[in-house]
């Protein structure tokens, strides 16, 4: 409103106090139409390359802020450390549009113990050489944990140069992620593609990121630990079992088979009696042993698709329990978990079928994978003498089970009675991406 107005009034004041004074009336009116023509183009000129600007800084600002968002979902969905960490410098790279990206993460003493790159191949980080060392500006972030922005990094005072063969870097911008206080790491990214520096809002988008990032981290190594948990549980679980059962077995058929060793050459016959009801007992240790094997020998079978996996689960109960395991797995429920999911489905399955193996002695039971609406849901039944579901919670590997179902977001139904045989029902929520 005041630039038009502005240029009115010096357009009436050219006319009135220049050009009709000097020109002839009809040659200053000409004049001052082709002035104002001028000043109304340049005018124009001005406001739509200003309006230009805004509207495409706010294209940049919605793909920004659309890619963060799809980098928080992302990073939510991972559970495995590394994958973690490679994904976040990815991300960084992207929303950042920078040339190159890394993430350090430094120990106690504030040496580099990981150092995660992105936009530079494996050969050139060999031709680099080792890990840096925390000092020049990768120093100064770990001890001054808060965010740097650089136009050129050799201008910088704590800026130390680089090895031989390392791409040359000028535009820099750092941020550290932090949890309760604690820094975990710091992102690094170099060279901003399109122009000569990073910008306010290629900072605060990092940053964005960056709390995203230690939320994942957390995850991921609280995940690893549950995982290392259960493992350790899972062994003192395997190690009671063995010892209330296979091994008691073992010890009570040494002892009959040194009392018929010692009644072998006076009563003969008792001894062979002996023998042949040690030769029984041990028939039944050894089936009792390779029932564990169901328990045991799916370690490896989660990395294969459950489609794969979880028959070869019945096929074992089938060959070391006598079990009649009828299966039926889903396509479409197996396609729509990640990695976490699988491995939770796997195991509880492994476990639901080494119970009834041990403990139900059913003659059938059945394994099914199924969609149904928003969940992925695995049940396991048989026809066995069933449980006190109230007085077994801590027994039957439940809380092993109960735990993989928490750490994937699922949730765990048992539904068990003493001589009514046993259900077991978990659910994983899909994905949002997967949602039908």
């Amino acid at each position: 409103m005041v630039l038009p107005s502005l240029l009115i009034g010096a357009l009436v004041a050219l006319d009135y106090f220049v050009l009709e004074p000097l020109l002839p009336s009809a040659l200053a009116h000409l004049v001052m139409v082709a002035v104002g023509i001028a000043g109304v183009l340049a005018f124009s000129v001005v406001l739509f390359g200003r309006l230009t600007a805004l509207q495409l800084r706010d294209r940049e600002q919605t793909a920004r802020l659309s890619a963060l968002n799809a980098a928080g979902m992302a990073l939510t969905s991972e559970l495995d450390s590394a994958a973690v960490l490679q994904r976040v410098v990815d991300q960084a790279r992207a929303i950042g549009n920078a040339r190159y990206a890394a993430l350090g993460v430094f120990d106690k003493t504030g040496t580099v113990e990981q150092f995660i790159t992105s936009g530079i191949s494996n050969e050139e980080r060999a031709l680099i050489g080792h890990l840096p060392h925390g000092l020049g500006l990768l120093g100064l972030l770990q001890r001054e944990p808060h965010a740097l922005r650089l136009r050129d990094i050799k201008d910088h005072p704590a800026s130390v140069g680089f090895p031989a063969h390392h791409p040359p870097m000028r535009s820099f911008l750092g941020t550290p992620i932090r949890w309760r206080g604690s820094a975990l790491g710091n992102l690094y990214l170099t060279e901003k593609r399109g122009a000569v520096e990073f910008s306010d809002e290629d900072e605060q988008a990092v940053a964005t990121l960056a709390a995203q990032a230690a939320i994942a981290i957390e995850n991921a190594r609280l995940y690893e630990q549950t995982e290392r948990v259960s493992v350790l549980e899972e062994r003192h679980r395997i190690g009671m079992d063995l010892h209330d059962g296979a091994i008691q077995s073992l010890y009570g058929l040494g002892l009959m088979l040194e009392d018929a060793a010692e009644r072998l050459a006076k009563e003969p016959a008792a001894s062979r009696e002996v023998v042949l009801r040690a030769v029984d007992r041990l028939n039944a240790a050894i089936a009792d042993l390779r029932s564990y094997v169901l328990g045991l020998r799916p370690i490896r079978g989660s990395d294969r698709p459950l489609t794969e996996s979880l028959p070869t689960l019945a096929d074992q109960a089938r060959s070391n329990a006598l079990l009649d395991v009828d299966v039926a797995v889903a396509d479409a429920a197996s396609g729509a978990l990640d990695s976490a999911g699988r491995e939770a489905i796997f195991y509880i399955a492994a476990d639901a079928l080494g119970n009834v193996a041990r403990h139900a002695r059913a003659q059938r039971a059945s394994l099914r994978l199924f969609l149904d609406d928003s969940k992925v849901v695995l049940e396991v039944a048989d026809n066995g003498v069933g449980f006190d579901y109230a007085r077994a919670t801590e027994g039957h590997g439940l809380r092993n089970m109960r735990q993989r179902a928490f750490a994937v977001g699922g949730q765990l139904h048992v539904d068990a009675a003493p001589g009514g045989g046993s259900r077991l029902r978990f659910e994983i929520p899909l994905r949002s991406e997967v949602k039908r």
